[in-house]
């Protein structure tokens, strides 16, 4: 074979060299991009209304995404009945958390929920990553599927009962967290506890439980968060048994203590 001929084919295999490398890059980087977490955080950017359209930034890649289920056919997955209360949660408070269309990550995002934000949960069923909720957002009205890794199941509080809705309240604020606490004729009996990061709530009922030297009731119960675990509470009351407004309160929470000041 003469040389232009030999340079021909070496340059042919070159480019066929090149390309088959090119394609293998491209399938890596798709992988890559596949696995990526159910979140997205945009910082510098103002957040939209919850369940309202989120915007793609120009950097993210865009895989091809799952159709919805044809119109008027029910959402997959097991009924809750009745919806159960949750909230929305997240490693990071400023993390858009994605509503799709159907249970995975391959449905097209419809939306975005926000750390904190309450949802009824209306829907379940278990996908090859875990555990997915059907959703509708309490404030917009808007549905979707959730994973589960991304709802706060157990941490939100109740809403408050008949006595709690018309007992007085005294208020502390105990590091990330602020507490409500709720008294009537008969002494004190709800403790609420708000993180102001994750606007999680979670509750602690109180029994009496005697008083100290001084002659101030004490109260005790438990708090189980979000985060998990079950951790004593106790109030003291400092009025004296006449807990009025101005009057203050004593309360500890695992190792943490504060005051608090009645309405």
């Amino acid at each position: 074979m003469n040389r232009p001929v030999q340079l021909t084919v070496l340059g042919l295999c070159g480019i066929l060299t090149l390309t088959v490398v090119s394609c293998r890059r491209a399938e890596q980087a798709q992988v890559e991009t596949e696995t990526q977490a159910d979140t997205l955080v945009v910082e510098g950017e103002t957040p939209a209304p919850s369940g309202t359209e989120s915007p793609t930034p120009a950097t993210q890649a865009t895989p091809e995404a799952t159709p919805p289920p044809p119109p008027g056919q029910p959402p997959a997955g097991t009924p809750i009945n009745p919806p159960q209360s949750a909230q929305l949660i997240a490693n990071q408070p400023e993390s858009r958390i994605n509503l799709r269309s159907g249970p995975g990550t391959s449905f097209a995002a419809k939306g975005y929920g926000l750390v904190g934000d309450p949802v009824q949960l209306l829907r379940s069923t278990t996908a090859s990553d875990g555990t997915w909720y059907y959703v509708r957002f309490e404030q917009s009205g808007a549905e979707g599927w959730i994973r589960s890794d991304f709802i706060n199941v157990a941490g939100r509080a109740t809403p408050l009962g008949d006595r709690a809705a018309q007992s007085r309240e005294c208020e502390g604020l105990m590091e990330a967290l602020v507490f409500t606490a709720y008294y009537d004729a008969n002494g004190f009996h709800l403790v609420r506890f708000t993180n102001l990061e994750t606007k999680n709530t979670f509750d602690s009922p109180l029994r009496r439980q005697g008083s100290n030297n001084q002659g101030q009731p004490l109260y005790v119960g438990s708090a189980s968060p979000p985060s998990g675990g079950s951790y004593p509470v106790q109030l003291t009351d400092l009025s004296g048994g006449t807990p009025r407004s101005g009057s203050q309160v004593s309360l500890v929470y695992s190792d943490m203590s504060a005051t608090g000041t009645c309405q």
